[in-house]
Order: structure tokens, then sequence, then C-alpha cells
């Protein structure tokens, strides 16, 4: 019954700090997420500035060839929103069930602390210790007697 007991509390306790991973890996991303949609919708304003641009430059400047390579070095790469997000929600799903494994490994192999050491909670225990001991104790000392 007590080993049942402990496991009972240390599943709580393992739940609790798996909860309180998930929190803390998800607060960064709360506070980031207003920023990241900044950044997407801006997207589509830069794109029309950069349409205003071409066009006003394509008046008075004189068109120069470039290589294929100049292109690939000076574009940005673009990301999609949806994109980060799934990449984000699978960096929090995979540190949690990182921590997860850690902690409950953890707790399997952790010595007993100083409330395990205390035998509050199973009195028939040392009852049935004391009593074996004094079976053993009346052993001894009959065959001590038969001697």
């Amino acid at each position: 019954m007590r080993s049942r007991a402990r496991l009972v509390r240390s599943r709580a306790r393992a739940t609790r700090l798996l909860l309180v991973a998930v929190l803390a890996l998800s607060t960064p991303l709360a506070v980031a997420a207003p920023a990241l949609a900044a950044s997407f919708e801006g997207g589509q304003s830069f794109n029309e500035l950069s349409r205003k641009a071409e066009e006003a430059g394509a008046e008075t400047t004189p068109t120069t060839t470039t290589s294929p390579t100049e292109n690939h070095i000076n574009s940005q790469p673009t990301n999609s929103g949806k994109t980060l997000v799934i990449v984000l929600g699978a960096a929090v799903v995979l540190l949690s069930a990182i921590a997860f494994v850690i902690v409950r490994d953890a707790r399997r192999v952790a010595p007993a602390g100083d409330g395990d050491l205390i035998d509050v909670g199973a009195p028939g225990r040392t009852v049935r210790q004391r009593k074996r001991r004094a079976k053993a104790k009346a052993a001894r000392q009959q065959r001590k007697r038969n001697r």
C-alpha cells in the first residue's frame, strides 16, 4: 500500500514539474508572439515599398545585368508565419518530452529522502519486524537450552 501511495505522489510531483517546465518554456513564446505578428504584417508593406521603389528606379536608372549568384546573395530569405509556429510548437513539445523523461528517470533512481526514511505511514511493517525479531530471539534461546 505504501509503494502505491509513493507512486501516486511521485506521479503528481512529476506532473507538476512538467507543468512548470511547459509554462517556463511557453512564457518567452507568449512575449515574442506580438513581435512575430508585427514582423509578418510588415512583410506585405515591404513588398509594396519595394514595388514602388522599382517603379521609381526604372524611370531614372539604367538597367544593369547581374549574374544569378548575385541575385541569390542579395535576396532576403522569407519564412511564412505557419512555418515558424509549427517549428516553435514542435520545439516546445520536444523539450517538454525531454524534461518529462529526465524527471521520470531521476525520480526512479533517486535515493530515499528524509521523508521516506521515517516509518510514519507504515505501523504494520514495524510490528511485523518486531515480531520476527522476537521469534528469532526465542528460537536462539530454545537452541541454547537444547544443547
